[in-house]
């Protein structure tokens, strides 16, 4: 059972050349360990600032209603449409949970790449 809907903010960049994309504002279940991991539910419903935007646009608003239609989120639509509209209710206030410095990180070239373990997509939930 969802017990409270988060955000999560992520920075995107394009290629080539790693040009900073946008922001991602991610409406999900909060995170939650599992034995290889942390694991969350993704709820469809986003909210998208591009790079070149003057404004954010919501996300995904189509795949939400379908979501609901196949029964998936019980009970828990209202709240999660809400929580849509308090983050563009924030940004439109002006508020932001992003240092600008994101856009511009760069990882480190010497880190290796990592790979899953072995049996990660069969963990019991």
């Amino acid at each position: 059972m969802i017990t409270k809907t988060q955000r999560r903010v992520d920075v995107f960049w394009a290629e080539p050349g790693r040009t900073f994309a946008g922001w991602y504002f991610n409406l999900q279940d909060p995170p939650r360990r599992t034995p290889i991991g942390v694991d969350t539910l993704d709820h469809e419903l986003d909210l998208w600032w591009a790079a070149d935007a003057d404004r954010y646009e919501f996300k995904d608003v189509e795949m939400f209603a379908r979501r609901l239609v196949e029964g998936r989120y019980p009970g828990m639509a209202a709240a999660i449409r809400a929580e849509g509209d308090r983050i563009a209710a924030l940004l439109d206030a002006g508020e932001r949970w992003r240092d600008p410095a994101w856009a511009r990180w760069r990882p480190d070239p010497a880190w290796p790449v990592p790979t899953l373990p072995a049996g990660w997509d069969t963990v019991p939930c």
